[in-house]
């Protein structure tokens, strides 16, 4: 879904994705494809960026640092209606992993969720084999709900057991106070 939502935090723009975006981060997704295997779909395929836009309870972003181009991830699983939503389809460019990038774009996407948008859940998933990617969940404050097994293909044709986390309104005054004091 098209949408324009622009988060800043200094040199960090987490930015609405234009189309103009979509051969910007497939090059960049390509120069560390490696480190993507884990996700269900390749972030270095066009495609990939064009149904988030295409679809309608999705919300992609570009994510900037300096404005050069870091990585994408999205609002996803949208559902007013339950006031609720997913951050996920998250990568980032190796260069920028351990900065504190992750843990600051993320601290503008939950605090949009909850203090704008009025949301009561927040959720994030991963592949239990992304042990990095549990530990930044865990890092932030989610609590882990639980897995669902054999939820999903990887690229390489395998199906994955994913990994669910979430954070509540309730939880999100504690998790705000963590993700501002780090």
């Amino acid at each position: 879904m098209h949408h324009s939502i622009t988060l800043t935090d200094g040199e960090l723009t987490v930015r609405a994705l234009t189309e103009t975006d979509i051969p910007g981060l497939c090059a960049l997704a390509a120069d560390c494809a490696d480190e993507l295997t884990l996700m269900g779909t390749s972030p270095s395929d066009a495609a990939y960026y064009q149904s988030a836009l295409d679809a309608p309870d999705q919300q992609p972003f570009t994510i900037v640092v300096d404005g050069e181009l870091a990585g994408s991830t999205r609002y996803g699983d949208i559902r007013a209606a339950h006031a609720g939503l997913e951050i996920g389809w998250t990568w980032l460019h190796p260069r920028y992993i351990g900065t504190g990038i992750n843990r600051r774009m993320k601290l503008l996407l939950l605090a949009h969720a909850f203090e704008t948008l009025d949301m009561q859940r927040v959720q994030l998933k991963t592949d239990n084999l992304n042990t990095r990617s549990q530990r930044a969940i865990e890092k932030i404050g989610a609590v882990r709900e639980g897995v669902l097994r054999k939820h999903q293909r990887r690229q390489d044709g395998s199906l994955r057991d994913t990994v669910m986390f979430s954070i509540t309104a309730d939880e999100w005054p504690e998790v705000r106070a963590r993700l501002s004091s780090s």
